[in-house]
């Protein structure tokens, strides 16, 4: 028996067909961008970060830091270094502390008789301070020179009785006087209780070399290069026997003086005035007279 066979049928749009479907897709499309850009806003979802803002107090700190670790302001000022303090100007003066030698006794005595030898008693200990010092005697702040300093010492009533100054000084009367008054009155309270000592008394001498001020370059007081103060002459008198193998006079009282005359070793010379270190001596018989160092003539 032979089956039928239905023909296939094939429908092909018309023309006036196809501007309706695509219309149709149209308004779909544009229907679902809508819906598309406005489900976020409607949902409260964020899909791009936004940008901080920059007032209030909403500003975000891009450090890393902790919360509990972002020092506050005051603390962070309170932990800076205290400004500097303005330095003091330079004064124009600028004192220097005596320079003190070896203490030398000079002689020691039991009741009055003085001892060809003494020990070495040690007066130092008492005593070098309070001559370095020189606290409240303005005097030596001024004073150039070196003072023979002596001291006679009593270990019967364990006191200094007596301040004086030696040969070897070469300070002015009035200097000599008032650094005297000063060294007088620090160690009218110094004690010799507890040094050890085999006499009653000695006599001890220092060598005090005062240095006075510096002054300042451009100071009021600073003299002009080449134009110092004259120095002050002391008077003087009495003979000296020139020690050095050759004595250069000056004709003034400074190392940088004209040297009019050599006087030889063992030449006796007469000693006219002071100035400091210097020593204005009569050199040959017609009374010629200039400056030589003190050392020169054992001074």
């Amino acid at each position: 028996m032979q089956r039928q066979r239905t023909a296939l049928k094939v429908e092909v749009p018309k023309p006036k067909d196809e501007p309706l479907k695509l219309g149709r897709v149209g308004i779909i499309a544009i229907v679902g961008f809508g819906i598309g850009v406005a489900w976020p806003h409607l949902a409260g979802v964020r899909l791009v970060p936004t940008l901080p803002n920059e007032s209030g107090s909403s500003k975000v700190d891009l450090s890393g830091a902790p919360p509990e670790a972002k020092p506050q302001a005051s603390a962070v000022a309170s932990a800076l270094p205290p400004p500097p303090a303005p330095e003091k100007a330079p004064s124009a003066r600028d004192d220097q502390p005596p320079v003190v030698g070896e203490a030398q006794v000079t002689s020691c005595s039991d009741g009055g008789k003085r001892l060809k030898s003494c020990d070495d008693v040690d007066f130092d200990r008492v005593a070098r301070a309070p001559i370095e010092a020189l606290e409240g005697c303005d005097a030596a702040r001024t004073v150039s020179g070196v003072l023979s300093l002596g001291f006679d010492l009593d270990f019967g009533s364990d006191r200094v009785t007596r301040v004086s100054s030696g040969k070897a000084t070469t300070l002015t009367d009035k200097e000599q006087s008032t650094l005297l008054d000063c060294y007088r009155q620090a160690f009218k309270s110094v004690s010799l209780s507890g040094i050890p000592h085999e006499h009653q008394s000695y006599t001890v001498f220092y060598r005090v070399e005062l240095k006075g001020a510096k002054v300042a370059p451009g100071s009021a007081s600073a003299a002009p290069e080449g134009e110092g103060a004259p120095a002050a002459v002391t008077p003087a008198s009495g003979t000296a026997t020139v020690t050095w193998n050759t004595a250069l006079v000056r004709a003034t009282p400074d190392r940088e003086g004209k040297t009019i005359a050599r006087v030889l070793q063992g030449t006796r010379v007469g000693v006219t005035g002071r100035s400091g270190d210097w020593y204005r001596v009569k050199y040959d018989s017609k009374g010629n007279q200039g400056w030589v160092f003190r050392t020169a003539i054992g001074m």
